[in-house]
């Protein structure tokens, strides 16, 4: 029998069993994700031959955040403006960083920043170029 290179550690695999994923095989201690290291015991994504947690795959190559530019994980929660998703804690009034809520009115400045009604009626509109949404 011939003995098969691992496609984690590239050395022989001489163990009783392999796992083989991507139609490779692989020793168990190597089938980690590429990131953190953590170990892929049940499911796992991939992307260019790399192995990924759940986690780190959405980070990497998920959906961004239009406001840090951070990956998105499918258990954030997140408020949608304008076609754009924005993590909780990026959706802030760009005054007073106070997080908006839905059903508040506010005004878009600059596509990616906001700022809630009550620091904009405090400001000079002159300065400001601004359309009014409510969420």
């Amino acid at each position: 029998m011939m003995v098969q290179l691992c496609a984690g550690c590239d050395r022989p695999i001489l163990d009783r069993f392999l796992l083989k994923v991507l139609d490779r095989p692989w020793h168990a201690q190597c089938v980690q994700c590429c990131e953190c290291r953590g170990k892929l015991a049940e499911k796992c994504f991939s992307r260019e031959g790399k192995l990924f947690c759940k986690n780190d795959f959405f980070r990497v190559y998920g959906k961004k955040c239009a406001g840090c530019s951070e990956g998105i994980l499918p258990s954030d929660l997140v408020r949608r403006a304008r076609n754009k998703v924005f993590h909780l804690d990026c959706f802030t009034c760009m005054v007073c960083r106070r997080q908006l809520s839905t059903g508040e009115e506010l005004y878009v400045l600059d596509e990616n920043q906001f700022i809630c009604k009550e620091d904009f009626l405090n400001k000079s509109h002159g300065e400001l170029n601004e359309h009014s949404i409510i969420l």
